[in-house]
């Protein structure tokens, strides 16, 4: 289970901040539950002083009764929680240099007038590495045990009688179908040539007239097809 921690007086802000996590954290399948604060209250102050709340704080720079400062140093300096991340979300982007002169270990910084939600989504992706709440894709095979990132495989292709999942540092294996395979991975897991899933997360760039595939870490191979083109362009990256 992730906790998130969302703090904000503006009614309207505190909901496009829940929407965005709501968005993110549905698409990675993990238990996750959103506790919304309006100001730096009682009913806070409770939840960080508890034990055993690592969570996710995502505090408006500027409450009624203070600001998110105090709230970060409410966790870092009274409580003693370096684990939990925090990210400070403002309108006032020129306190960027007096936040972060704190060092109270601020993951993130961002400005109420840029591109929150794509920022968020980033940020969270982040926290979930740093609390190792990766999903992940387990499986038996040869009576070994596998747990594999779902960020670090680029494609999953019918290999002969196996299906080899591939990253770019190894390559597994497993008796399992395609088809199978897919009803266990999430939506970003997509058809892209004949037995053959293209993580979309992973795309840097698709080469159509050469039908090469170029991941972010920078592996390249033939897993596209032109009869599957007109899907993938369409889709869109959560």
């Amino acid at each position: 289970m992730i906790n998130f921690v969302v703090v904000d007086d503006n009614d309207g802000h505190r909901k496009r901040i829940c929407n965005a996590v709501m968005k993110r954290m549905m698409s990675n399948q993990i238990n996750f539950k959103i506790n919304e604060y309006s100001d730096n209250t009682k009913e806070l102050t409770s939840y960080i002083k508890s034990s055993g709340h690592i969570s996710i704080y995502i505090l408006d720079l500027e409450l009624p009764s203070g600001d998110g400062i105090d709230i970060a140093r409410n966790i870092r300096d009274i409580h003693n929680d370096w684990n939990s991340p925090i990210i400070i979300i403002t309108a006032h982007a020129s306190l960027y240099y007096e936040v972060y002169k704190q060092r109270l270990q601020i993951l993130d910084f961002i400005p109420k007038f840029t591109d929150v939600e794509k920022t968020l989504t980033e940020d969270i992706d982040i926290c979930l590495r740093m609390l190792n709440k990766e999903k992940v894709y387990r499986y038996m095979y040869k009576n070994i045990e596998y747990n594999i990132k779902l960020s670090d495989i680029n494609y999953i292709q019918r290999d002969g009688r196996r299906t080899k999942i591939v990253t770019k540092k190894e390559t597994y294996y497993q008796n399992i179908t395609i088809n199978t395979i897919k009803t266990l991975l999430p939506d970003y897991f997509r058809i892209s040539a004949k037995g053959t899933l293209l993580n979309m997360r992973n795309i840097y760039e698709i080469d159509w007239n050469q039908m090469i595939v170029i991941f972010k870490d920078g592996m390249k191979d033939y897993v596209v097809t032109n009869s599957h083109k007109k899907e993938l362009e369409n889709y869109e990256v959560d």
